[in-house]
C-alpha cells in the first residue's frame, strides 16, 4: 500500500508538473499602452466601442492559441477588416498563408476599416475576392490549411504562427465568438459573434527582441465560417510527457527491486 500512495503521489507530481508546463506554453500576451493614442486605443476600449449587447470581449482572458485554421461549413469565408490603429496602415498588407508559406493576400495599405474580402475552398484550391464583387484571384493547390499574416511596407512579414516569427514572438492574439456577444463593426449591421467565428489582432512591432508597443491593433480582423485546424503536439510537449512517463517507470522499477531486498534479507 505505501508502495502505490508512493507511486501515485510522484506520478501526480510529474503530472501537475506537465499541466504547469503546458499552462505555460498557452498563457496568453499582455497589453501595452498604445503609441497610437495611449489608452483610448486599447484594443480593450475598441472591442468595447463596438459590442452592443451581450458579454464584453476580455482581451486578457478570452485569448486563445489558435494559429491555423481550415474553412468550415460550405467552403466559403468572408474576412472583414474591424480595426487598424497603425503608423504603418497605409502600407501594411494582411492575408492567409498555407503550410509551405505561400501567401494569398487578404487587404493591403489603400484599405480601411469595414472593407471585406471573400475566400472561397474548392478541391483544395483557393479564390479570394478583395471587395465583394469584384474579381476574384485563383490560388491553385493552396489547400484548405491557413494561417494569417500580417506584412510591413518594409517586407518584415508576422505570423500567426509564433515558431515563423523571429525569437517565437507571437504577434497575434485570436478570439472566438460566444454565440452571445453581438458586434457592429463601422458600416456593418449588428451580428452575434459566433462559433465559427474568429478575431484575429496584429502587433506590427516585433515584440519580442524588439521594440513595440504591445496594442495588437494595428490590423484587428474579423473572420467566419473557419475552425481551428487540427495540428499535432510539440515536440516539446512531447518529450515532457514521455519524461514524466519514463520517471514513473524507474521509480516503481526501483521500490519493486528494493521490496525484493527486504523481503530476502528477511
Amino acid at each position: 500500500m505505501k508502495k502505490l500512495l508512493n507511486c501515485t503521489a510522484i506520478a501526480g507530481l510529474i503530472s501537475l508538473g506537465t499541466m504547469m508546463f503546458l499552462a505555460s506554453e498557452a498563457r496568453g500576451v499582455s497589453f501595452g499602452n498604445s503609441w497610437d493614442g495611449g489608452a483610448p486605443y486599447s484594443l480593450q476600449k475598441q472591442l468595447d466601442a463596438i459590442a452592443v449587447t451581450g458579454p464584453k470581449i476580455d482581451t486578457i482572458a478570452d485569448q486563445t492559441n489558435f494559429e491555423l485554421f481550415t474553412s468550415a461549413g460550405g467552403g466559403s469565408s468572408v474576412a472583414t477588416i474591424m480595426l487598424e490603429i497603425a503608423g504603418f496602415a497605409s502600407t501594411n498588407k494582411f492575408g492567409i498563408y498555407n503550410p509551405n508559406g505561400f501567401k494569398a493576400q487578404l487587404f493591403q495599405g489603400s484599405n480601411s476599416v469595414s472593407d471585406a474580402a471573400l475566400l472561397s475552398f474548392n478541391n483544395g484550391n483557393l479564390s479570394v475576392t478583395k471587395g465583394l464583387g469584384n474579381t476574384s484571384t485563383d490560388y491553385l493547390g493552396f489547400g484548405n490549411i491557413f494561417g494569417f499574416y500580417l506584412e510591413r511596407g518594409d517586407g518584415v512579414t508576422f505570423y500567426s504562427e509564433k515558431g515563423r516569427n523571429p525569437n517565437q514572438s507571437q504577434q497575434s492574439v485570436v478570439y472566438r465568438g460566444n454565440n452571445q456577444t453581438v458586434l457592429q463593426i463601422p458600416g456593418h449591421n449588428p451580428e452575434t459573434f459566433t462559433l465559427d467565428q474568429f478575431i484575429i489582432a496584429f502587433d506590427d512591432l516585433l515584440r519580442v527582441g524588439g521594440v513595440s508597443d504591445g496594442d495588437y491593433q494595428d490590423m484587428v480582423v474579423l473572420v467566419d465560417s473557419i475552425e481551428p485546424a487540427s495540428v499535432p503536439e510539440s515536440s516539446t510537449t512531447i518529450a515532457m510527457l514521455g519524461f514524466g512517463m519514463c520517471g514513473i517507470g524507474l521509480i516503481v522499477k526501483r521500490q519493486f527491486k528494493a521490496q525484493l531486498v527486504r523481503r530476502d534479507a528477511a
